[in-house]
């Protein structure tokens, strides 16, 4: 029986390619070891010049700690580097981002021929790679691909060059594969992809996805990956309201806190539009948590601006901050801009907002304290059960509890998985 790994970098929607090319391979008797095996598949990211450096230095090592193994590379970092990849990394089969569901001929055809195998394809006019799993191994929440691409084209990012235009998964497609998941016993979806609000089959938007997921009855929970702020339209404000199955969380990327930097980016809202919509969600889902990225150091970035940014953020009450230094990607708009922001300065902001993160999480959590909420267990390990709220607070729990059940409990300080101290 020949055994095989996979190491997955980046997004959700790698995380969702890598688990069907799992369920491919166990399909067809492969056993799936941690090392040592007979075929090795990394999953790249392109998304900062770390996830570029990440992705070449997981590739190599696999081929030299697995010598004879059949090193598979895959994804957005082989698809960005197509010109120079083959002298970049070491590996017996490279492709971008189509294919990835026939990755098995690839292996078929490379142990016949013994053949080095690279292929790209021009991602701009590709139909949406269909792929279905029925039970996500490796997670008790479940993450479903409903749409690939982008659309945008923001200043600073690759992604809409590697992953191609905006295109989605067939509606009903969608639905029997989530119902397949919630038959296999999940109870919480996340619906993912590269830009998940776009989605549209046939003139079914994400709202009409939702609300007909949300007639499966032992289905619990929807979540969304993340969300542009200018998607939460009438039809989605309706569901942040009344759909009880939608989770009281919101990822929304703000980028930046300063109208100037927001421009310079091809943002498609100002801090205005952006206040307005977070003010409306919060009336109509009062407690919501809304997490967000914000990138620091793009070129132009004054003091000022940055200074902008913490302010904003604090006044919003994010309950996250996921916080990236800019990194230049070239073919960007934004790599072709002067001002660049020096390392240092870039650091002490990353370093600043993290700080203002932390703080404003440990106040969104205080809030729920003495409050009923209902947890999803999702692991047991030393003695306590863990689990998130669906307004993604992280939880432990001593007692007797059973994994992947939802149960409701009043929320004390030492529930918390967080240092609130």
């Amino acid at each position: 029986m020949k055994s095989f790994l996979i190491k997955t970098l980046g997004c959700k929607v790698n995380s969702y390619e890598s688990e069907f090319i799992r369920g491919l391979l166990l399909s067809k008797n492969y056993k799936e070891v941690s090392e040592n095996a007979d075929i090795c598949i990394v999953n790249t990211c392109t998304v900062t010049n770390t996830a570029d450096n990440k992705s070449k230095q997981v590739i190599n090592n696999i081929k030299k700690n697995n010598p004879n193994a059949v090193v598979v590379a895959c994804g957005c970092f082989c698809q960005f580097r197509e010109d120079e990849i083959a002298s970049l990394i070491d590996a017996d089969i490279i492709i971008g981002n189509k294919n990835k569901s026939k990755i098995l001929d690839y292996i078929n055809e490379y142990e016949t021929n013994h053949k080095k195998i690279i292929d790209f394809y021009d991602m701009d006019n590709q139909i949406f790679e269909d792929m279905e799993i029925k039970k996500f191994e490796t997670h008790h929440r479940a993450f479903v691909k409903v749409e690939d691409g982008c659309n945008n084209f923001c200043s600073y990012c690759i992604i809409p060059y590697v992953r191609g235009r905006v295109r989605s998964k067939d509606f009903n497609k969608c639905i029997m594969e989530v119902n397949d998941l919630v038959l296999s016993g999940h109870k919480e979806i996340v619906l993912s992809g590269i830009h998940t609000g776009q989605y549209n089959s046939d003139g079914n938007r994400l709202s009409d996805l939702i609300n007909e997921l949300s007639k499966i009855e032992l289905l619990k929970r929807i979540r969304l990956s993340s969300v542009e702020i200018v998607e939460l339209d009438p039809e989605m404000m309706k569901i942040i309201k009344d759909n009880k199955k939608f989770v009281s969380h919101l990822h929304i990327p703000l980028q930046a806190g300063s109208d100037n930097i927001l421009k310079s980016m091809n943002r498609r809202y100002d801090l205005k539009y952006f206040t307005d919509k977070v003010n409306e969600i919060r009336k109509n889902r009062p407690g919501i948590s809304l997490t967000t990225d914000v990138i620091v150091g793009f070129p132009g970035e004054t003091e000022e601006d940055f200074n902008n940014t913490l302010k904003y953020c604090k006044e919003i009450k994010f309950a996250k901050i996921h916080v990236f230094p800019y990194s230049d990607r070239n073919g960007t708009v934004a790599s072709r801009m002067t001002n660049k922001v020096p390392g240092n300065i870039k650091k002490d902001r990353v370093r600043k907002l993290l700080e203002l993160s932390n703080e404003l999480e440990k106040e969104y959590f205080n809030s729920f304290i003495n409050k009923d909420v209902d947890v999803l267990i999702e692991e047991f390990k030393d003695g306590y059960y863990y689990g998130f709220t669906d307004n993604y607070i992280p939880v432990k729990l001593i007692g007797n509890y059973k994994i992947n059940e939802i149960y409701t409990i009043n929320l004390k300080k030492d529930n918390i998985n967080f240092n609130l101290e």
